[in-house]
């Protein structure tokens, strides 16, 4: 172990250099140090600030010993690009790593320039109230937490830093998540005026498979003519869109693996699909000669025929729809909340609401539509009480 001192032009101390020995290369078999620079104290006297080095100076020696010491001194942002790059080759989609990206970046003036060993609990709690002042919602602020502890806890485990002191912030308190369906004349009034436009008839088709199955828009849009089997009335589940650095892709599987399923559909929605796969085929000639619709897009691109229909392209018809016949504005995704809240509504069993979602857990679909089941309350009251003989006169009200 080594403490050099180091000053000013003026001949002052302004710091202390210790340097101890970490290990040899194997390589080259050259001495490896680590080195910690201890700051001088104007306030105290030199022999107090050397006595306080040499304490530093130990404690840096034995953190090296114990290998609980590594460069801390790294910025936020520099680690965290590694750390996703790292995890984005070994746990987490391409879509979820630039999720995580955008969020450092749009982060890293509060951050980005502060060294990890310097990302305390105060630190972070200082940085959310922050992002809360300049007007980020609180469910944001919650998001970009979980995006830091992600980040610190891969540096914990590279003991990079002692602890994820991240996981000893305090972010804003989570906010209940409110799934709003559409009312039964929201859906009435907007089919209404969707099925008699006609201009629309590949949306006709697609958001009445939306509100009849209870699929995510990427899964719908994701269909090709061979998930649809007309025999046995169903349709496989199995892909999704994926946002990418490229833009949106399709890939295989789904949000959760138990969303990879068959969804069974009644003899109108059959129908409704062999009426248009009629149409799709003459539309097909028409761009371009028959061929084969195996393995094409159910729900093509009006500008590419035989592609695959854009998520955000039926966004934005959505929302042109819905402002041109006066309609209210709602998101592609709740048509996916009234149909599970309609299933539970019905009193059809969670685990069997929960398979058809695609949801990994039963008590996933009850947390988020338990609001749905008032109906079926009063019906297992009904259920108890109809047993029960009349009241006697006396105690009737």
């Amino acid at each position: 172990m080594n403490i050099q001192e180091r000053r000013n032009k003026d001949g002052k101390i302004t710091s202390y250099r210790i340097r101890v020995f970490d290990h040899r290369d194997t390589d080259t078999g050259k001495q490896v140090f680590k080195n910690l620079s201890v700051k001088y104290d104007g306030s105290k006297s030199e022999n107090w600030n050397r006595k306080n080095a040499e304490k530093q100076a130990a404690i840096f020696e034995k953190g090296i010993e114990e290998q609980t010491v590594t460069d801390s001194r790294i910025t936020f942002a520099e680690y965290a690009e590694y750390a996703i790059g790292i995890k984005e080759k070994a746990d987490i989609a391409e879509g979820t790593a630039m999720t995580y990206q955008q969020t450092v970046k749009s982060i890293e003036k509060y951050i980005g320039h502060i060294q990890l060993k310097n990302l305390m609990p105060n630190t972070l709690n200082k940085i959310y109230a922050e992002l809360l002042d300049n007007g980020r919602s609180k469910k944001n602020v919650r998001y970009i937490h979980s995006v830091i502890r992600i980040i610190l806890a891969f540096a914990a485990k590279e003991d990079i830093i002692p602890k994820n002191y991240a996981a000893y912030a305090t972010p804003p308190k989570k906010e209940k998540v409110e799934v709003v369906p559409l009312t039964e004349e929201e859906i009435q009034n907007f089919f209404k005026a969707l099925y008699s436009d006609g201009t629309n008839y590949t949306y006709q088709v697609l958001f009445s498979l939306m509100i009849v199955t209870g699929c995510r828009i990427g899964e719908i849009c994701s269909l090709s003519w061979e998930d649809v089997d007309f025999d046995n009335k169903r349709i496989h589940i199995c892909k999704h869109y994926v946002q990418t650095k490229e833009g949106y892709v399709i890939k295989k599987g789904c949000k959760t693996s138990t969303g990879v399923c068959w969804v069974y559909l009644d003899d109108n929605m059959m129908n409704m699909l062999s009426e248009y796969q009629e149409y799709y085929k003459k539309k097909a000639i028409e761009n371009g000669g028959e061929w084969s619709i195996d393995g094409k897009a159910v729900f093509t691109s009006p500008t590419f025929f035989g592609e695959h229909l854009k998520v955000d392209a039926v966004r934005s018809r959505l929302n042109y729809f819905n402002e041109t016949h006066g309609l209210p504005h709602f998101h592609p995704h709740q048509l996916r909340h009234t149909a599970i809240s309609l299933e539970v509504k019905a009193g059809i069993a969670l685990t069997d609401v929960a398979k058809r979602a695609g949801h990994s857990r039963s008590d996933t679909t009850l947390r988020y539509y338990a609001h749905s089941m008032t109906v079926n309350d009063r019906h297992c009251c009904e259920a108890i009480t109809k047993i029960l003989p009349d009241l006697p006169e006396s105690k009737r009200a």
